[in-house]
């Protein structure tokens, strides 16, 4: 196999206590046929000048420094233009990349030319704790064509993609989807090329505190929205704004509103889901019936009517019996109990964290 060119985009903003070990793990690879084009967006500690030490010791580093600062989604669009390599990788710069991560990624590009975007499976790491949780996506692209419905299945730091796609399909991050700008571009790349995930964990994916704060979540769900105008405009689905709230509470697993005919309209939505895969095929239908199953005992979960959403959650047809766990039923039957509101309610960090 031949060695492209693979250029690592790094943005970098106030990470000094972390950046050093994320550009090492990409200098340490395997693979060595690389540039990293770090962009410093106008830090204010200490980071410039420990970029600044890495690049005079490597010279694949090319460093680069924002004036004024421009925020992630214009430094990524600057940064794809400074990549000189047959394919981009992304990498965070609180992260850490696994030796084999880019030889396996471009492996996988090569080997696969009607594919342009290529991720992986990672573990997240919280700061002073050993333990590490893996988290899986699909890996297929009949199973992503179904999961990119409701949320990205694509690991956006340790993702790889052809710089065709950018130079010659024309896509980009953009300020439309602040906060899901790498969900609407996976969203978009869905209609014209392929997608995976390499199944194995090639990325250390750092967790902070504030990642989990609800200061940008209704910028979010409300940009998250727009994405889901994407697939709405491809699959002829309406897009007006009462349909949204119901794409947005079956994508989140969360009713909008507390009431049986709420949730009706959701399990109608999902069950014409399945009627036009039927119909004209897009993803695999086995994969999309699955995960609607699950979406379904979620949402009646997190309905906060109480037990007697039971007997309507039971005899949908939706309801796939052979998909649940028996945590899925405790989940269900202790926050049907208690009507637990979701994620928020002290009992429910109590019991399910």
């Amino acid at each position: 196999m031949q060695s492209p060119l693979v250029s690592v985009l790094i943005p970098c903003y106030n990470v000094e206590l972390y950046v050093e070990k994320s550009i090492n793990s990409i200098l340490n690879q395997t693979y060595t046929n690389l540039e990293l084009v770090v962009i410093d967006d106008c830090s204010t500690d200490g980071t410039n000048a420990i970029l600044q030490s890495l690049a005079r010791k490597d010279s694949r580093i090319k460093l680069y420094k924002n004036e004024p600062n421009l925020k992630l989604i214009k430094t990524l669009n600057k940064g794809i233009g400074l990549c000189s390599g047959k394919y981009i990788a992304r990498m965070d710069a609180d992260d850490i990349s696994l030796p084999e991560r880019i030889a396996k990624e471009v492996t996988f590009l090569e080997e696969n030319p009607d594919y342009d975007i290529v991720s992986s499976m990672f573990y997240t790491f919280r700061k002073d704790r050993r333990k590490h949780n893996l988290y899986i996506n699909p890996c297929k692209y009949e199973e992503l064509q179904a999961f990119l419905l409701f949320k990205s299945g694509i690991c956006h730091p340790a993702v790889m993609i052809r710089k065709t796609l950018f130079t010659e399909q024309g896509l980009k991050f953009e300020e439309e989807y602040l906060h899901v700008e790498d969900y609407g571009l996976w969203s978009k790349a869905l209609y014209v090329t392929k997608l995976a995930n390499i199944p194995e964990p090639l990325l250390l994916y750092r967790v902070h505190e504030s990642q989990i704060s609800t200061l940008n979540a209704w910028t979010q769900l409300e940009n998250k929205k727009k994405v889901f105008k994407i697939h709405c405009a491809h699959l002829g689905l309406p897009d007006t704004d009462d349909y949204l709230d119901i794409y947005a509470s079956v994508a989140e697993a969360n009713p909008k509103y507390s009431s049986f005919t709420f949730l009706s309209e959701c399990e109608s939505f999902m069950l014409n889901l399945q009627e036009k895969n039927i119909e004209t095929p897009y993803c695999s239908q086995d994969y999309l019936q699955d995960m609607l199953s699950l979406h379904w005992l979620r949402l009646c979960a997190n309905s906060r009517l109480g037990l007697k959403v039971l007997k309507r959650c039971f005899s949908s047809p939706l309801y796939l019996k052979q998909n649940y766990t028996r945590q899925d039923y405790l989940i269900l039957f202790i926050k049907c109990l208690f009507k637990l509101e979701y994620k928020k309610s002290v009992i429910y960090r109590i019991i399910f964290r």
